[in-house]
C-alpha cells in the first residue's frame, strides 16, 4: 500500500507540474490564436468577423483545458490541439457515427443468415485472459493512424481498419486495404441508423455486413476524399438504391453471429461473419480482443477534443453514444495502477497519444458504472427506434462492439 501511495503520488506530480508548465505556457504568445492559426494553416483573415469568432472559441477552449489540468488528481491531461477552434456543431459532426442497429431501433423486409449463438461464449469459456494484451499494436494496418478531416466517417474508417488488421493477421501472404471511401459512397441506410449515411454517419454494422455481402474497393482503388462522394460501381450503385439489399435492423443489431454466404464477396478475402457482442458485457469484449483481433467499438466522445495524453475518465455515467473506434487490447498503468483500454482514434496522429486514447477500465464496469443515453436519436438509434438505452462503461464502451470472423489462408 505504501508503494501504491508512493507511485500515485509521484504521477500526480508530474501531471500537475506538466499542467503548470502548460498553463504558464499558454500566457506567453507562442500559442497565442494568431500562433495557432499559423500552426495549423488556418486561412482566417486577421481582424474579420470568422477570425473574431474562432478567436473566442479557442479561448474557451483553453480556458477548460486549464480548468481540467488544475483538478487535484489527475488521471489524464488537457492539450492544445487542432480541434481548439472548432464550434459544438463542427465537433459532433467530426464524431459522426451514431451507434449501432439493435433491436427494435428500425424496421423493414430483409434478408440474410443471422446465428444467434455467441461464437466467443461459445468457444472461449473459461479461457485465462491475460492482464495485458497489446500484440494488435505492431500490425502495419495500425500504424497508420488516420485522419478523417470534417466528415462524419469514423464508423467507416473503424470498419476498415479492423478489416484490414484482420486481413493481416489471418491472410497475411495476401493482406489488403479496405476502401473508407467506398464505404462512404455505397454503403446503403435506409433506416436512417446512426445517420443519413455517408459523412452524415452509420453504422459499423451495416459496414460489415456491406463488405461481406457485397464486397468493398481497396484504398488504391477508391483513396478516402472525406466527402460521402458517388459509388462508382454501376452494379453496385444499383444495389445502393435498392433497400432489398439491406438486412434489417432488427437483424443486424442482433447480438451473435452474422455468416456469410458460400458465395458472398466476403467469403474471397476471408471474412467468414461478423459478430456483434452482447450489449454492456465486459469479458466478452476483453475476450474478442484477445482471441480475434481489433475490435470495433461505439463510445461517447463529446469530450474527446480536449485529451492529450493519460487514462481518460471524464465520460459521467449517462452518456450520449456518438462515435466508432478501434480497440487495440487493454493494460495496466503501472504508475497509479489503473487498468485502461486502448483505443486509436481517426483524427489524426497530433491528437492524443500519437492518435489513441487509453481509457479507465474496471473489471465491475458491466454492472457498476452504467448509465443512460437518454439521446439515442442524437447517438445510437435508427428510425422509430426507442427513446433510451442503457450504457456501461467508462464512455459507454462496452454498449455495442462488433468483430469480424476472417478464415485463415
Amino acid at each position: 500500500m505504501a508503494l501504491l501511495g508512493t507511485s500515485l503520488l509521484a504521477h500526480t506530480l508530474a501531471l500537475w507540474l506538466a499542467a503548470c508548465v502548460e498553463s504558464h505556457t499558454l500566457k506567453r504568445p507562442a500559442v497565442s490564436f494568431a500562433q495557432f492559426v499559423k500552426k495549423y494553416g488556418r486561412t482566417y483573415a486577421s481582424g474579420s468577423a470568422d477570425y473574431s469568432k474562432r478567436e473566442q472559441i479557442f479561448s474557451r477552449h483553453v480556458q477548460e483545458m486549464r480548468k481540467l489540468n488544475s483538478r487535484q488528481y489527475p488521471r489524464w491531461k488537457a492539450g492544445i490541439n487542432s480541434l481548439f477552434d472548432w464550434t459544438d456543431s463542427e465537433l459532433a459532426a467530426l464524431r459522426g457515427w451514431r451507434g449501432g442497429a439493435s433491436p427494435n431501433r428500425g424496421h423493414g423486409a430483409l434478408r440474410g443468415g443471422v446465428s444467434h449463438g455467441m461464437f466467443l461464449n461459445q468457444n472461449s469459456r473459461g479461457s485465462t485472459l491475460p492482464e495485458e494484451f497489446t500484440n494488435w499494436t505492431t500490425l502495419g494496418a495500425t500504424q497508420n493512424v488516420r485522419d478523417q478531416g470534417a466528415c462524419g466517417s469514423c464508423w467507416a474508417i473503424a470498419s476498415s481498419l479492423v478489416l484490414e488488421s484482420h486481413t493481416e493477421i489471418y491472410r497475411p501472404s495476401t493482406k489488403r486495404s479496405f476502401s473508407a471511401q467506398d464505404f462512404l459512397a455505397c454503403v446503403p441506410n435506409p433506416h436512417h441508423c446512426g445517420g443519413g449515411g455517408g459523412c452524415d454517419g452509420a453504422t459499423v454494422e451495416l459496414a460489415f455486413d456491406w463488405a461481406m455481402h457485397q464486397g468493398l474497393a481497396s484504398e488504391d482503388e477508391e483513396p478516402y476524399q472525406g466527402v460521402t462522394g458517388t459509388c462508382r460501381s454501376p452494379v453496385r450503385k444499383a444495389l445502393v438504391l435498392s433497400a432489398s439489399t439491406v438486412r434489417s435492423v432488427d437483424q443486424l443489431g442482433v447480438a451473435g453471429v452474422h455468416s456469410a454466404r458460400q458465395t458472398s464477396p466476403g467469403v474471397k478475402f476471408g471474412m467468414v461473419a461478423w459478430e456483434r457482442l452482447p450489449e454492456n458485457k465486459y469479458a466478452p469484449l476483453l475476450q474478442a480482443v484477445v482471441e480475434h483481433g481489433p475490435v470495433a467499438v461505439s463510445v461517447a466522445a463529446s469530450t474527446w477534443y480536449l485529451y492529450s495524453g493519460g487514462i481518460f475518465d471524464h465520460c459521467p455515467r449517462d452518456s450520449v453514444i456518438d462515435h466508432a473506434v478501434t480497440l487495440l487490447g487493454f493494460g495496466r498503468d503501472r504508475s497509479i495502477q489503473d487498468k485502461f483500454w486502448l483505443i486509436q482514434n481517426s483524427w489524426g496522429k497530433e491528437w492524443g497519444e500519437q492518435g489513441r486514447i487509453r481509457l479507465l477500465r474496471r473489471d465491475s464496469d458491466d454492472s457498476e458504472y452504467c448509465g443512460i443515453d437518454k439521446q439515442p436519436e442524437l447517438g445510437t438509434g435508427c428510425t422509430g427506434g426507442p427513446k433510451e438505452v442503457t450504457v456501461c462503461g467508462m464512455c459507454g464502451i462496452l454498449y455495442d462492439s462488433v468483430v469480424p470472423h476472417f478464415s485463415r489462408s
